[in-house]
C-alpha cells in the first residue's frame, strides 16, 4: 500500500500502513475495542495550551533522549527530561522490552511506560504516572492476545483492595468488512460495592471509509470516517450520555500536504477548533499552533509547539 497519504509525522507508533500480523486469514485483525473509533479520533485536532518546546536526540538506533519545557495554565508547567530505550536489537529490527519515561526534576512528577512482547501475539504493557512527590502512583496494566481474526484485551486501572477498575474485551472479524465485539467493565469503590457494565461494539469498514458504534447502559458512541481524497480525511462523531441526557455531534477534517498538516473541527456546542503543523525544510524543526474558540461565550485558547529533532525521529522520512 502506498504511503503517499500518510501524515508526515508520527509519535512513538508506526503509521498504520506498516502494521503486520502473522498467519494466514481471509479476515483482517480488527484491533481492540479501545481503538474502535481511532480513525475518527485521529482526524480531530490535538489542541496545545500555552507554549511547548520539545527536543529529541538519537544516541543509537535503539535509544534516544528527550527534553521538554511547558508554559501552560492547564498542563503542569516546567522542564522535563526523559527518553526511550529498547533492550534488544536483531539486525535492523528493534525488539522489546522497551522503556519510555520522563520526569520533572523539581516536583518529581514522572511517567513510565514498559512494553514487552514475550511472544509475537502477546502484548504486556504497564503505565505508571506520579503527579508529585506526595501523590499516589496511578497505574495501568494491559494484557493483550492478538490472533489473525480477533483480539482479547484485559486492562487493570489502579487496582487496589479498596478501589479499582478492570475491563475485559474481545473484538472479532466475522468477514472482510464486519467486526463485532463486547467489553465487560467491573469497578469497585469498597469491598462490598461492586459495579459492572457491558458494552457492545461493531464496525463496518472499507479501504476508504469506516462506520463504528458502541452501545451500553451508559450511552452511545457512533463515528464515521472517510478518505475523500488521497490527502483529505473527514470524520463525524456522535456521543450520547444517558445520565446527563446530553448529545454532542462533531465534524472534523484533516488535510495533509507534503510538509504540513491541517486539522479542523466544529461541534454541536458551537466549539470551533483548528490545528496547523509544519516541518521546516532548512532546519530540523516541527512547528505548530492551535486555536479553539467557544462561539456562545466568545472565549478562546491559543497554543504553540516547537519540536527540535536533529536526528529526524519525528519525521516520516
Amino acid at each position: 500500500m502506498s504511503c503517499n497519504s500518510c501524515p508526515p509525522f508520527a509519535a512513538y507508533k508506526f503509521p498504520s500502513c506498516f502494521q503486520r500480523y502473522g498467519g494466514v486469514s481471509n479476515n483482517k485483525n480488527p484491533g481492540n475495542v479501545q481503538t474502535l473509533h481511532s480513525l475518527a479520533h485521529n482526524v480531530m485536532p490535538k489542541f496545545y495550551d500555552g507554549i511547548e518546546l520539545d527536543y529529541y536526540h538519537r544516541l543509537a538506533p535503539n535509544k534516544f533522549i528527550s527534553a521538554a519545557w511547558v508554559l501552560s495554565h492547564v498542563r503542569p508547567a516546567g522542564f522535563r527530561f526523559g527518553g526511550l530505550y529498547t533492550f534488544r536489537m536483531v539486525d535492523d529490527f528493534m525488539l522489546t522490552p522497551t522503556i519510555v519515561g520522563d520526569i520533572h526534576p523539581t516536583t518529581l512528577a514522572a511517567n513510565l511506560n514498559l512494553l514487552y512482547y514475550p511472544f509475537k501475539p502477546l502484548r504486556l504493557e504497564a503505565v505508571f504516572q506520579k503527579a508529585g512527590e506526595a501523590s499516589p502512583v496511578e497505574t495501568q496494566y494491559t494484557i493483550e492476545w492478538t490472533r489473525p481474526c480477533d483480539t482479547w484485551t484485559t486492562n487493570l486501572y489502579n487496582v487496589r483492595n479498596e478501589t479499582g477498575r478492570c475491563t475485559s474485551s474481545v473484538m472479532r472479524s466475522i468477514s472482510q468488512h464486519w467486526a463485532i465485539g463486547c467489553e465487560l467493565l467491573v469497578e469497585w469503590n469498597e469491598p462490598k460495592k461492586v459495579m459492572s457494565d457491558l458494552a457492545f461494539a461493531a464496525r463496518y469498514s472499507h479501504h476508504h471509509y469506516s462506520f463504528a458504534a458502541t452501545v451500553s447502559r451508559q450511552g452511545l458512541d457512533v463515528s464515521y470516517w472517510q478518505r475523500i481524497h488521497p490527502q483529505i480525511q473527514m470524520a463525524n462523531l456522535l456521543a450520547w450520555n444517558r445520565n446527563t441526557r446530553k448529545t454532542i455531534a462533531t465534524i472534523c477534517y484533516q488535510w495533509n500536504f507534503w510538509n504540513c498538516a491541517v486539522h479542523g473541527m466544529i461541534d454541536s456546542d458551537a466549539l470551533v477548533g483548528f490545528m496547523w503543523t509544519k516541518y521546516l525544510s532548512h532546519i530540523p524543526l516541527q512547528m505548530g499552533f492551535s486555536v479553539v474558540m467557544s462561539l456562545p461565550t466568545d472565549r478562546f485558547a491559543f497554543g504553540m509547539r516547537f519540536v527540535l529533532d536533529p536526528s529526524g525521529l519525528r519525521r516520516g522520512d
